[in-house]
């Protein structure tokens, strides 16, 4: 897994919303920062752990830790 979709995966759990994140990212000089590259990461991500949901992915996470 990439940084940046470990990084994707620490902020939603802190919370964070896709523009928050997108935020951080464009704040931070992290590529890639625009909304919909954000939700095209998330999208991937939930699709490498088989989740159909946000809260499903955070339950996935959480017990593959």
């Amino acid at each position: 897994m990439e940084r940046v979709d470990r990084k994707i995966i620490q902020l939603l759990s802190k919370g964070y919303r896709t523009p928050e994140i997108s935020n951080h990212f464009i704040e931070k000089g992290i590529a890639p920062s625009s909304v919909s590259s954000v939700e095209k990461r998330i999208k991937a991500i939930k699709k490498v752990y088989g989740a159909k949901t946000l809260f499903h992915l955070a339950v996935l996470v959480t017990k593959s830790k």
